[in-house]
């Protein structure tokens, strides 16, 4: 059974309620009488400013901002002693604690309307006075102005200002033009000109008297409008100027960001009036401010600009780019020129050791981590460059540098690896100075300097620059017996005879185009560490000729192999100081370079960097399945003991 259609009614427009009437639209308060809950201050009254009704002060000021339809026998009265009707003056006065919007005034008169009279405002709090209008039954007469009636737009009028009626004779004043209010929008700095106001001042410059025979003395005042609805049985003869009602039309200002209001911080009236217009705006679009005036910390992308009253268009601010590594931005003018109208924010304190116009690069000392996002607070992590083989920070900069991207440090002459760690191939002597170049016909010892040679069995021993070949016959020991130290036992120069890898020859170059490899490259193998777990080895990369999801450049890389035995042997064989053409898989993840059973692994040849300068096929591979438990193995000491690496 459906609900009966009234519920459904109902539902539709609770929920039509829920929804902001600011989402994606220019919005405004509700309009209210700005004079309720506050103080307004006349010059004359029999008990002043008073808001209190007793004996002594019957007829004080609040009674023009009380309900008049709960209250219709009230009404605040001027003091009529001293001089003539004519000449008696008086003024009402509203003090804002703010700027708002005032849209119009209505009031409604218990004394005969004044002759003459004039509606005024304040934008700066009272220190200059602007007049909104000024009535007259004779305009040239008292003011020297000509009547709009002739004259259409003349700050001054006739209307409202007869006599008659003797009691609850209106006067209203409309802020905007109403021949224009309908094209105007209402939050264009043409209308909030008009419209913004922090003080209200109304003031009384010439009273008058009902006509003879309408105004017995003893005749009971009966009201007109429909505001004041009954009849009162007390005279307000004998005050100059009597008024029932108060009504000062307006909002809080929000330039079109705001549905609400809350009491504004500054306000000195302490009574709390559910019908007062607070002065607060509680913004909506990405504004913040009093009323909304200015973007919100980190949505300054764009300039600010009030929603448009016109078409609907909200405006809202557009938050700036800082990837997570800032809480605020300004807006550049400087900055949206050079964008061509489209961006102008400029990210301010980066965190995270982030700089740019965007909190995009690295601070200086820091890298780009490249396994994670540019919006992670640890993207940029720390160089760390070695301080012996790394060049010193230049005058006036703190710290170690590198390569923001890269994390490369700027290494010593000689010096290699990303933090400038040990010497380069075919150098030595790592230190404060840097590393030395070998002068032997091969490669020499690190650490000595004492050129390197081998021999049939893979031995490996450091001879003497220029010094005679030892007798090496007592040297050569069990192979079960040598203990090699686990920077060098990843090398398959050692063990080799325990080795399982096979050799499997590449007997062309079209054989590497047949499986799909994640990366491709040409790179020299610097050194190989065991690291417990696994094995490290770092390689200098020569070429790329393909690259993954990690793109890579040219430079020292790690490469981790993940066949390795317990006999210190890694499969394929990455022998130190060779260069290779490597292809293999990336680590889901990681991106980390891995080299597997079905890695390549060849031995550079001049036949290879032929085939590097066009290598078309790496574009489009096909999938190859290589033979259970078989990889290359062409590391030069199996190239030497090729049948003793196949056993």
């Amino acid at each position: 059974m459906s609900p009966p259609w009234g519920w459904d009614l109902i539902g539709q427009m609770w929920l039509a309620a829920l929804v902001s009437r600011c989402v994606d639209h220019a919005c405004s308060p509700p309009v209210g009488n700005l004079a309720v809950g506050r103080t307004l201050i006349t010059l004359s009254g029999c008990c002043g400013n008073s808001s209190l009704h007793n004996i002594a002060c019957p007829h004080p000021p609040a009674h023009m901002t009380d309900d008049p339809f709960l209250h219709p026998d009230t009404w605040w009265a001027s003091s009529g002693a001293g001089t003539a009707l004519e000449e008696q003056q008086d003024e009402i006065r509203l003090d804002l604690e703010t700027q708002f919007c005032l849209s119009h005034v209505v009031l409604v008169f218990s004394s005969p309307r004044p002759a003459a009279m004039a509606v005024e405002r304040s934008a700066d709090f009272g220190k200059t006075w602007e007049a909104l209008k000024v009535f007259a039954h004779n305009c040239s007469m008292e003011f020297g102005m000509t009547d709009d009636f002739s004259q259409p737009g003349s700050l001054c009028t006739s209307r409202y200002t007869s006599a008659t009626p003797c009691s609850g004779g209106e006067v209203i004043l409309r802020t905007l033009d109403p021949s224009s209010a309908m094209t105007l929008d209402p939050y264009s700095p043409e209308a909030l000109t008009r419209l913004t106001l922090t003080n209200l001042r109304i003031r009384l410059l010439k009273a008058q008297t009902c006509p003879s025979p309408l105004n017995p003395s003893t005749e009971t005042n009966t009201t007109v409008s429909a505001l004041t609805s009954t009849s009162t049985t007390e005279s307000s003869d004998s005050a100059p100027y009597a008024i029932y009602t108060l009504l000062a039309k307006g909002t809080c200002l929000c330039h079109g960001h705001a549905e609400y209001c809350v009491q504004h911080n500054g306000s000195r009236d302490t009574r709390q009036d559910s019908n007062m217009v607070s002065g607060r705006c509680l913004c909506t679009h990405h504004t913040t401010g009093d009323h909304c005036e200015k973007c919100a910390p980190l949505y300054n992308d764009r300039p600010w600009r009030p929603g448009n009253g016109s078409s609907g268009d909200p405006n809202p601010c557009q938050k700036c780019e800082c990837h997570g590594h800032a809480d605020s931005c300004h807006f550049s003018h400087r900055t949206w020129l050079s964008s061509g109208g489209t961006s102008g924010g400029v990210c301010d304190d980066c965190r995270h050791n982030t700089v740019g116009r965007r909190c995009q690069r690295c601070s200086r000392g820091y890298h780009r981590d490249p396994f994670l996002p540019l919006n992670s607070p640890h993207a940029c992590t720390r160089c760390w460059c070695d301080p012996q083989g790394s060049l010193p920070p230049r005058p006036g900069e703190d710290g170690p540098w590198c390569h923001p991207r890269s994390g490369q440090c700027n290494c010593k002459s000689g010096v290699g690896g990303t933090s400038c760690s040990h010497c380069l191939p075919g150098y030595w002597g790592f230190g404060v100075e840097g590393c030395k170049p070998c002068t032997c016909p091969h490669s020499c010892d690190p650490t000595t300097g004492q050129c390197l040679d081998s021999y049939s069995n893979n031995q490996v021993f450091n001879v003497p620059v220029g010094g005679k070949i030892p007798d090496l016959d007592h040297m050569f020991t069990i192979e079960d017996d040598v203990q090699w130290s686990k920077e060098l036992a990843v090398s398959a120069l050692h063990y080799t005879g325990k080795c399982s890898c096979k050799e499997k020859k590449l007997r062309s170059v079209s054989d590497l185009c047949k499986t799909k490899h994640d990366y491709v490259i040409r790179a020299s193998v610097l050194s190989a560490h065991d690291k417990g777990s696994h094995a490290e080895v770092q390689v200098k990369v020569r070429k790329v000729l393909r690259s993954g999801q990690v793109t890579l450049n040219v430079g020292t890389i790690s490469i981790y192999p993940l066949s390795w035995t317990s006999r210190g042997c890694t499969c394929p064989i990455l022998n130190p100081g060779m260069e290779y053409l490597l292809a293999g898989p990336e680590e889901a993840g990681t991106g980390r370079l891995l080299v597997t059973m079905q890695s390549v692994v060849v031995p550079w040849t001049p036949r290879l960097a032929v085939f590097s300068r066009s290598p078309a096929c790496l574009l489009k591979p096909e999938k190859r399945h290589w033979a259970s438990g078989e990889s290359f193995m062409l590391g030069s000491a199996c190239r030497q003991r090729t049948r003793a690496c196949g056993r």
